[in-house]
């Protein structure tokens, strides 16, 4: 297989730090190298990006302030690509490049109905980061799709449809990603292919462990595993519209912020909020599986929300045994998977392959999502875009 040594790096909608992996691919076929790391961001920068989710419009209106975030972005990311090349003796020859997302609304439009300059908001200066690392970077991933009229996200099932064939994996199969926003890939065989966010992930749980408790998270679900799920309460946030949507459909990490400001959420206890928060995280992704047109043979997790044991326990009481918690999970590196996909769809850009498509994200035609900066090239884009 020729192709690329590349690269992948994802922050996503989490405000933690940068997934890293190195995947050998040419677009089509890939080769894993293990060759992966999770790296924390500065405490600056953290600050800083919180500061931007807080009010991300006004945030890309300051210039300066966005420029100055950009860079503290790709600096973050440049050092976690320094530290991954330092474990591997592979030449690097590309680096895909997510940014940080702190807004994302494909429905968002300008004035004369096209699609938005502020859609989608991911931070990060790819022209830093080409010039801090002498690496060809693509970045943009999500623009080129909005344009033709998709969602922009999610973009990971190509590479989730790749990865079930090469681990020969039982058809129909779904792989859910639980980062800020869960989302999921299902594969029934062929050509089919179905993706869609499926509702909160992370960012509910996160978001109030930071308002309510002084911590980033709850550990291990070790607070909501003490805790009593509200039923009712959950049962009134899945009557949101949302959920009775078809797919392609996408999701900003605050879309269901409305459920942490609910006072019937704010007379409960911590342990009993986060139970009902969590509840609702994996009822929405139980409820996502069962509106597929086929029956999952096969359920794999992927994302930070796998080490949720507290989640982890409701969705297997709610999705049963075709819920794979063992088999293949070496293989596939879950925690990794979304760097990887970044590496992935760097090599199809550059290989001229479609990243998404209108099953997946609503786009009118299969589209090849990304742009290249290069080197020392003076500007990549307008700043944070």
């Amino acid at each position: 297989m020729t192709g690329w040594t590349v690269i992948g790096l994802m922050s996503g909608t989490s405000v933690d730090g940068i997934d890293a992996a190195v995947l050998q691919t040419d677009g089509t076929g890939f080769v894993r190298t293990g060759v992966a790391g999770f790296y924390p961001y500065q405490p600056a920068t953290c600050d800083a990006i919180w500061r931007a989710v807080g009010d991300p419009i006004a945030h890309m209106e300051d210039v300066r302030s966005r420029q100055n975030l950009d860079r503290m972005i790709a600096s973050d990311h440049a050092a976690a690509v320094n530290a991954l090349r330092a474990k591997t003796a592979l030449t690097i020859d590309l680096i895909g490049f997510h940014g940080q997302t702190i807004f994302h609304d494909p429905t968002r439009t300008d004035g004369a109905g096209r699609p938005h300059p502020f859609a989608t908001i991911q931070l990060g200066d790819a022209a830093h980061l080409a010039n801090l690392t002498g690496i060809d970077v693509v970045f943009d991933v999500r623009r080129a799709d909005i344009e033709a009229g998709g969602q922009g996200a999610p973009l990971a099932p190509v590479y989730h449809r790749a990865l079930f064939a090469a681990l020969q994996t039982p058809l129909p199969a779904v792989l859910v990603n639980i980062g800020g926003v869960a989302n999921i890939t299902a594969y029934p065989g062929g050509d089919d292919l179905i993706g869609f966010d499926c509702g909160p992930g992370n960012a509910l749980l996160d978001d109030y462990m930071r308002r309510h408790c002084g911590a980033a998270c709850d550990k291990g679900g070790a607070l909501a595993s003490r805790g009593a799920v509200d039923q009712p309460l959950v049962d009134a946030w899945m009557a949101a519209p949302f959920f009775s949507r078809s797919w392609p459909k996408s999701l900003d990490r605050r879309a269901f912020h409305a459920c942490l400001d609910a006072p019937a959420l704010q007379a409960l206890s911590p342990a009993d909020a986060m139970a009902s928060l969590t509840d609702f995280t994996a009822r929405s992704i139980a409820h996502a599986v069962a509106e597929l047109p086929v029956n999952p043979r096969h359920i794999m997790l992927a994302g930070g929300g796998r080490h949720n044991h507290c989640l982890v326990a409701m969705l297997q009481n709610y999705l049963g045994p075709a819920l794979a918690l063992d088999h293949g999970y070496a293989e596939i590196m879950p925690d990794m998977i979304e760097a990887e996909l970044m590496a992935y769809l760097a090599a199809r850009h550059c290989a001229g392959l479609a990243t998404s498509f209108p099953a997946t994200t609503g786009c009118h035609r299969p589209v090849s999502g990304g742009r290249l900066v290069k080197p020392d090239q003076i500007s990549a884009s307008d700043p944070g875009t």
